[in-house]
């Protein structure tokens, strides 16, 4: 088996090096050789994966880490990352924030990371190169004095790799010098664009990762559908300032049916994992505090805190969110939600919006979670996002470390943990991410999607075998003639 040597910069939680050392044709593989990375859990996640000394904790712009670097990288085949560049997303304050945050993120250096990604890889010399960033890159200049597509990053760094000696060119388009690839196309239950450049030594055009879900994508039933039920924990700190509390009051009783009818519903689909029988108990204990309060007329708060204390209890009493594999109890967790949330994820849809259930003229439309929606309307309308059994899910978001808004499970009223998020992304089943909730999110949402990793290292593996290259030696392997 040939194994070639493999240095992952700015791995974060390790999607890139997972997908890579995934990867093989014709008994060839991957191996990695170092990790670097800055974040302390990030590390920590890779040190479980990988050993300890596979990874280089530190700043690559210090000269300090750089010669590290150096010292223990000589020999690398290929080098794979994707700096961290902040105003290049599509989604979050580099596109919506104030003025003042979109001009912080502008001077931010973590833009400028990619300079130091390309000086490891003058200095290393490897056989192939791969650079990933988000879609967003391909619209940001890095001088406004130069013409539209002299000044794009992305134009830049493909000039840079060459001027390196590198070619980038891709096959069946020698024109374009690097792909927009989507993760769904590669099995995948998520859509996910993401930019790719792929360079080598040796003038060969690059190749185009080879798609494997075209016509059918891989959803979300596949991914998450079987896994053991967790249900929230629900806030009753501040009930009585939390705002649009008088919304769930004005509609009281259709607040408490929204979120007894999710309950229900759950209660009678999931006959897996043995937990058919605590979930119609939750129910039927419920059912009694519901009936108690349902026709208050006053005291409507003391009535929900009351049917929230009781809930909250019976959850853990009933050791609900126990059931299934204990290797996945740590990650596979909840996060606490407040009951105004509670209420508008059991009333949407599947695969529904907020921009949907506050348009009159959709047939989604709720004239109550209209008016429970608590947010400015002047910007973003799509805050909740009610996700879809039949689909992929939308992009994993690293924002998932501050809220999950966006990622509403299709029927339990919360939003994704971090083990679903994590399965989402195309991780490994006993891929274990260290830290604490928010860290985890973090970790998951930075990565670049395993499998769609694995389909770049076997498509430069192919290029590789097919091509006779020994990458040790940064050459072709001539055959002498019969």
């Amino acid at each position: 088996m040939a194994e070639y040597k493999l240095l992952d910069l700015f791995a974060g939680g390790g999607g890139f090096s997972t997908g890579f050392s995934q990867a093989s044709f014709s008994d060839h593989r991957f191996k990695l050789l170092r990790a670097l990375e800055l974040d302390d859990f990030a590390c920590q996640t890779l040190e479980t994966r990988y050993g300890a000394a596979s990874v280089i904790k530190g700043d690559i712009t210090t000269e300090e880490v750089k010669e590290q670097i150096f010292k223990e990288c000589q020999g690398v085949d290929v080098i794979i990352g994707g700096p961290p560049c902040q105003t290049f997303s599509l989604a979050g304050p580099a596109r919506s924030g104030s003025k003042e945050m979109r001009e912080r993120l502008k001077n931010d250096p973590r833009n400028t990371l990619y300079k130091h990604f390309l000086e490891v890889v003058e200095e290393l010399k490897p056989s192939f190169v791969v650079f990933e960033n988000v879609e967003g890159m391909v619209s940001k200049k890095a001088d406004s004095q130069l013409n539209d597509k002299q000044g794009q990053i992305i134009e830049l760094v493909c000039d840079e790799l060459e001027s390196l000696g590198y070619c980038t060119n891709l096959e069946y388009n020698f024109t374009e010098r690097y792909q927009v690839l989507n993760a769904a196309e590669y099995g995948t239950p998520q859509f996910r664009r993401r930019i790719i450049i792929i360079a080598n030594r040796f003038g060969l055009v690059n190749p185009v990762p080879e798609k494997t879900h075209v016509k059918q994508y891989e959803t979300i039933q596949n991914a998450i559908g079987d896994l053991p039920v967790r249900l929230p924990k629900i806030s009753s700190r501040d009930m009585k300032t939390l705002k649009n509390i008088d919304i769930i009051k004005k509609y009281y009783q259709q607040s408490l049916d929204f979120f007894m009818n999710q309950i229900h519903q759950l209660s009678q689909r999931k006959r897996i994992h043995g937990e058919h029988h605590v979930l119609l108990e939750l129910y039927n204990e419920l059912n009694e505090i519901y009936r108690n309060i349902y026709d208050k007329k006053r005291y409507k708060i003391r009535g929900l805190e009351e049917f929230i204390s009781v809930y909250n209890e019976l959850v853990i009493k009933l050791e609900i969110n126990k059931y299934g594999e204990t290797t996945i109890n740590q990650t596979h967790q909840s996060r606490e939600h407040n009951f105004r949330d509670i209420v508008i994820f059991s009333a949407m849809k599947q695969g529904s919006n907020s921009a949907r259930f506050m348009n009159p003229e959709n047939e989604d439309y709720s004239k109550i979670l209209d008016e429970m929606y608590p947010y400015a309307r002047n910007k973003h309308k799509d805050t909740y996002v009610k996700h879809s059994f039949d689909r992929p899910s939308n992009t994993i978001l690293a924002h998932m470390e501050k809220d999950g808004l966006k990622f509403i499970h299709p029927e339990q009223p919360r939003t994704f943990t971090p083990y679903e998020a994590a399965l989402l992304q195309s991780f490994p089943k006993d891929y274990s991410f260290s830290g604490m909730r928010n860290a985890q999110y973090r970790q998951i949402g930075n990565a670049v999607p395993p499998k769609m990793a694995t389909a770049i290292g076997n498509a430069i593996l192919k290029t590789i075998t097919e091509n006779s290259i020994d990458p040790r030696r940064n050459e072709i392997r001539t055959h002498e003639p019969v």
